[in-house]
């Protein structure tokens, strides 16, 4: 070929490689789901990607700095974690909605219940196959939390990373090991001990949670459940727990007249033995409690025979997540045994992982055992046998409202 024509055969053939080029992998996809992990991992390598969080949970924040992050750089890539209430985070996602925006900051958002609902109910969410996550396999596919979120269809469009569960702490000397493992020994128990059992009144968190597993005990979840979120719906399924509340009020501390304002002033009158009894969303706050040195070793995790109430905390993709690929691996990586099994540490909330207690490995089991010996914890497969589903979120508030009417203000 003349040296002329093949150097303006070049120049015309130039461009198209470049766009053939582009077209085969290098073009920056970012902000498209990836189609595989392996994929996902070339794709987030030198990318930065941003977590938003509960900025005030200083546990959960260590963890992902001390523990996540350093994973995550081994990656390649770099982690941004960004402290935000979930209620601001729903808003900047729902008026990135409406001005159209394709992408946003955000890539990873740590979500459950009601905000949960309202984020799929606005089409704010992408779909995560599970295909994405390898480290799902160590979680059982029959486990209702997979599936649904406070009531709540989860349709791929978040994965759970942690597993709550409420427990009630025991003052084993008060109680003489004898604890009261039904609401119905409860009752008697306070009878007999006037003023050494109390409850941190709703709308607080864990105080919803104790009356919640009250009307599990009192009229199971099944009815709760199927009733409808109405007022009078719930009123008329709960009232046999709302009179059970009222039978205990006089028998509590200040004779039900005053309730705890925060689990903070209920765990030091704990502490201090003015009450008998503690409770909390943590099956391992026994374990953080004496790393504070807050609890002592007469405090002992116990549950109600019938079980107690369990959720996940999830973690999920904004459509509008400019680095999907990164938030894939992220979410991997806090799912990774490595991960999960350092989460149990006390300094870093004593986290109980979401996986399977069948599929947990055996290092992670063996940190829940020794838990039970060192600071009186529920064992693993104990807590999975007990375990209650949460009611719906769109529930939970009227429950609270009844409460207020009906015994906080009942004279």
């Amino acid at each position: 070929m003349n040296k002329k024509v093949y150097f303006k055969f070049l120049v015309l053939l130039l461009p198209l490689l470049l766009l053939w080029g582009c077209s085969s992998g290098q073009k920056d996809n970012s902000s498209t789901m990836p189609a595989s992990y392996r994929e996902a991992l070339q794709n987030a390598k030198g990318k930065t990607v941003t977590y938003y969080g509960f900025g005030g949970n200083d546990a959960q924040n260590r963890w992902v700095d001390e523990v996540v992050t350093p994973m995550m750089k081994k990656k390649g890539i770099t982690v941004k974690r960004v402290p935000m209430d979930i209620d601001t985070i729903i808003n900047k996602l729902t008026t990135e909605k409406e001005a159209n925006k394709q992408t946003g900051n955000m890539d990873v958002l740590w979500i459950n219940g009601e905000n949960f609902y309202n984020a799929k109910k606005l089409s704010l969410l992408d779909t995560i196959k599970p295909s994405l996550i390898p480290n799902m396999k160590y979680m059982s596919k029959n486990d209702q939390d997979t599936k649904t979120d406070m009531g709540t269809k989860i349709e791929n469009q978040e994965i759970p990373y942690g597993n709550a569960q409420f427990v009630l702490i025991g003052n084993k000397e008060m109680f003489n090991g004898d604890y009261p493992t039904s609401a119905k020994k409860l009752l008697a128990w306070a009878k007999e001990n006037p003023g050494k059992l109390t409850y941190v009144a709703p709308p607080d968190f864990t105080g919803s949670a104790f009356v919640r597993n009250i009307i599990y005990e009192t009229v199971g979840f099944d009815k709760l459940d199927k009733a409808p979120a109405t007022k009078e719906g719930i009123y008329k399924v709960i009232k046999p727990a709302l009179d059970y509340l009222n039978e205990l009020k006089p028998y509590l501390w200040q004779k039900g007249q005053n309730y705890p304002k925060t689990t903070a002033q209920m765990d030091k009158m704990f502490a201090d033995g003015q009450i008998a009894m503690d409770f909390s969303y943590n099956q391992m706050y026994v374990a953080t409690q004496k790393q504070a040195g807050l609890f002592d070793d007469k405090a002992e995790t116990f549950l109600f025979d019938n079980g107690m109430i369990g959720n996940y905390s999830y973690l999920a993709i904004p459509k509008t997540a400019p680095n999907k690929s990164a938030a894939v691996v992220l979410i991997n990586t806090m799912l990774s045994p490595e991960a999960q099994t350092k989460r149990l540490d006390a300094k870093y909330g004593a986290t109980v992982s979401p996986y399977s207690s069948a599929k947990m490995p055996q290092n992670m089991k063996q940190k829940l055992d020794d838990s039970v010996e060192t600071n009186n914890t529920v064992p693993a497969n104990e807590l999975a046998k007990k375990r209650l589903p949460e009611v719906s979120g769109k529930k939970i508030p009227i429950i609270e409202q009844l409460w207020k009417e009906h015994v906080l203000n009942d004279k």
